[in-house]
């Protein structure tokens, strides 16, 4: 009988080299003749290229190369999936080099090479870039103006895109409504901060004529494809390889202008180009996200009925449209109705062009930001009809006996597989002991406490198609390699699929090696983003596993059902058995069309210091529905990691901008993290509803606990503030803000 596995903490097998200092990142990678690259930044939000002049640094000491945007081909960064492809988003992409105008600060311009990467960075400083200054338009609202600044002139407009959903007749549901709250609720900018900055280093090969990019990690494939389309040389000259990566959290190995520059260069010179990000650049130069305006109203029974809700939601893209295209819209149109069983919705959600670092993904992207606008005016619908916040959620959630629930959507209808969203609220209710931190509540503010509760429901998108192949080779000794093409990002993948092979095989742990850092390896793959590695790669690999059983069963003359996999034998019950290793190398592929959509809730006791608006997080609980936990440990990680950087989204990071698009927050000292100073010890409830969408009902379990964390925290703040937290309308909820709406009249 083969060991269990799926289910068990396996300790994670990356912990003893990162403990040791053992671990190789991009940083670390030397190669014979290695030279070094730093990029030179625009320092204007909008601006007319007059002209470069490199002469003085080309003639630096070490300087092997300068070039501007006449020195490459005229290129553009693609969009990755088809399915966030427009002809608007393809005509709005970033060329490697600004060829005639800078149109956010930190654009890239020119890049040096040196022989030293201090001789560089000198070397950058001698670069002397001519601007033309021109009116920039920063903030949403501005750019929507008539008359504002157009970000790309030939376009004619500052909208990129508008993505529209309906379900059901909106008119008549607020026809027919008790009462209708609406707000306008706003999220400001935000990036994801990975303790190691983005590195990439290419080496070509005078031998072979092949070009290996290290640090392409999250999407090695595509990457690949786009430098082959980019640099008008064949894929399979390109080999992107993985190294260990610091934290990647939707932002990092992304293709950026800097990919296609480093592998241009080390074509060029012949020889191996490195490029380092600073933490500076990480921060003006890296995607954004989050910057979002909604306009949204519910309609409702008097007894708290969900009838429908209008949205109109205008999503911030930065000077350019970077590779997710018009995911940017596109995510929170599909989250905003959440878990809720709503008659009627609809949505219509617009991407806008501002002079400011474009926009890409972030832990949790689009969901994050719809569940706060959602969840915000929840609670003020609750506090109108005089409900608990969580009464008026237990009344609206989508039944389990409705699963599996299609929502009958304008284009697209969206179906949410399994689950039992009620039980898994009343769950998060009881063990976060719910009605006792009422009382508490109660008490503290008596002795003269701000303190308040906060709570959010949601559904997370994940496990996003189309396919992943996975291949398995057995030696005679026994020993099993497995070829996925997802990436290590730190997630602990290489450790969860070891434990879905081995037990699929009927090996040991010990036996099993997973090998996913190479293109080389496998032709095609999607990478790791959107919850979807161990979902994806997993079940390919239980389909290579059944495709050795059912080969096994052929060269045994038994039928699958009566053949076992264990101890590196298909054996069968009649006793006959076959080295796997016998019977060559496996493959699986597992193709999935649709995403999976999984329940998730959180939970929030904040007290607020009415001196200096402070807020501090009392307590924190998170629940997801993973659908089967392969680890639970390492998924109990994840949402604990997620959830603090949600805390520090809702309360401390903001991205800020002065009235002519300069960034003010290029350092730790004006971009804020939460340390363990302002995170509480988070709390994970773990609940598994199987879906029946894969061989093993996984469900994505990567970001859920980023996503209802923002709104948690700051339905939190406004049940402090009481009346006053009518107004909590924004994020982040710094002490300046919180400050300002406690010195500001509920009338105001």
């Amino acid at each position: 009988m083969a060991e269990r596995l799926i289910g068990r903490s396996v300790p994670r097998r990356a912990n003893i080299p990162l403990l040791t200092g053992a671990a190789r990142y991009v940083a670390d990678i030397r190669r014979e003749g290695q030279v070094y690259a730093r990029v030179v930044r625009g320092s204007s939000a909008h601006a007319r290229i007059a002209h470069i002049d490199t002469e003085e640094a080309a003639s630096a000491p070490g300087v092997l190369a300068v070039i501007t945007a006449k020195d490459i081909p005229d290129v553009r960064i693609p969009i990755r999936l088809p399915m966030f492809e427009t002809p608007e988003a393809n005509r709005l992409l970033q060329p490697p080099l600004a060829r005639d105008q800078v149109r956010y600060v930190g654009e890239p311009v020119a890049v040096v090479v040196a022989t030293d990467p201090y001789l560089a960075e000198d070397a950058a400083e001698l670069v002397w870039v001519d601007l033309d200054e021109l009116d920039p338009v920063i903030e949403l609202d501005a750019a929507r103006a008539p008359g504002a600044p157009l970000v790309h002139a030939e376009h004619g407009s500052n909208t990129v895109n508008t993505v529209r959903l309906a379900h059901g007749d909106v008119a008549d549901a607020f026809g027919r409504a008790d009462v209708v709250v609406s707000d306008r609720i706003r999220m400001r900018r935000s990036t994801a901060v990975p303790l190691e900055t983005r590195g990439l280093l290419a080496e070509p090969d005078p031998d072979t004529g092949e070009l290996t990019l290290w640090g392409g990690a999250k999407v090695k494939h595509f990457t690949r494809h786009a430098l082959a389309t980019m640099l008008g040389i064949e894929p399979g000259r390109i080999r992107v390889a993985e190294t260990t990566v610091g934290g990647g959290f939707g932002v990092r190995g992304e293709p950026y202008p800097e990919d296609f520059l480093v592998c241009f260069l080390a074509l060029r010179l012949g020889r191996p180009v490195s490029w380092v990000e600073d933490r500076a650049e990480h921060l003006v130069a890296t995607n954004h996200a989050r910057e979002q305006v909604h306009d949204i109203e519910i309609a409702a029974t008097s007894d708290g009925r969900l009838l429908a809700l209008r949205d109109r939601a205008w999503c911030d893209h930065g000077g350019y449209v970077r590779s997710q295209g018009i995911l940017p819209e596109l995510l929170p149109a599909l989250h905003i109705a959440g878990p809720y069983a709503w008659p009627a919705f609809e949505v219509e959600s617009t991407g806008v062009l501002t002079h400011r670092t474009p926009v890409g993904t972030f832990r949790g992207p689009g969901m994050t930001e719809a569940t706060f606008v959602r969840e915000r005016v929840l609670d003020r619908l609750a506090a109108r009809l005089g409900l608990d916040p969580a009464e008026l959620r237990r009344r609206n959630l989508v039944p389990a006996a409705a699963m599996p629930y299609r929502i009958e959507l304008d284009p697209t209808p969206i179906t949410y597989e399994s689950g039992d969203f009620p039980g898994s609220l009343a769950t998060l209710l009881e063990r976060s002991g719910y009605d006792g931190l009422r009382a508490e509540r109660e008490r503290r503010r008596g002795e003269g406490e701000c303190v308040g509760i906060g709570l959010a429901t949601y559904v997370e998108v994940g496990a996003i198609g189309p396919y992943e192949d996975a291949k398995i080779v057995i030696e005679p000794t026994g020993r099993v390699t497995v070829h996925v093409a997802v990436g290590s990002l730190g997630q602990g993948v290489e450790t969860v699929l070891a434990q879905i092979a081995a037990e699929s095989l009927g090996v040991g742990m010990d036996d099993v090696t997973v090998e996913f850092g190479d293109t080389a390896e496998l032709p095609m793959g999607f990478g790791a983003f959107a919850s979807r590695s161990t979902v994806l790669a997993g079940n390919a690999i239980v389909l290579a596993a059944r495709d050795l059983r059912e080969r096994a069963a052929t060269e045994l003359g038994a039928a699958p059902s009566e053949v076992e996999l264990v101890d590196g034998h298909a054996r069968t019950g009649a006793g006959d058995s076959i080295p796997l290793g016998k019977l060559g190398p496996a493959h699986g592929r597992f193709e999935k069309p649709h995403p999976s959509f999984s329940f998730g809730a959180a939970l929030s006791l904040v007290r607020v210091d009415r001196a200096t608006g402070k807020v501090s997080v009392l307590r924190h609980v998170v629940l997801h529905d993973v659908g089967r936990a392969v680890n639970p440990a390492l998924l109990r990680g994840q949402l604990v990691g997620a959830a603090a950087q949600g805390i520090g989204g809702a309360l401390l990071e903001e991205l800020t901008y002065d009235e002519n698009g300069q960034p003010t927050a290029t350092s730790f000292s004006d971009y804020l993290l939460p340390t363990v100073g302002e995170l509480p010890d988070i709390e994970v409830i773990v609940v598994e509803h199987p879906t029946p969408g894969n061989p093993l009902g996984l469900k994505g379990g990567g970001e859920s606990g980023m996503v209802g964390t923002p709104a948690a925290v700051a339905n939190a703040v406004a049940d402090a503030l009481g009346e006053r937290g009518d107004r909590v309308r924004e994020l982040p909820l710094t002490p300046r803000r919180v400050r300002a709406l406690l010195n500001t009249t509920p009338e105001e």
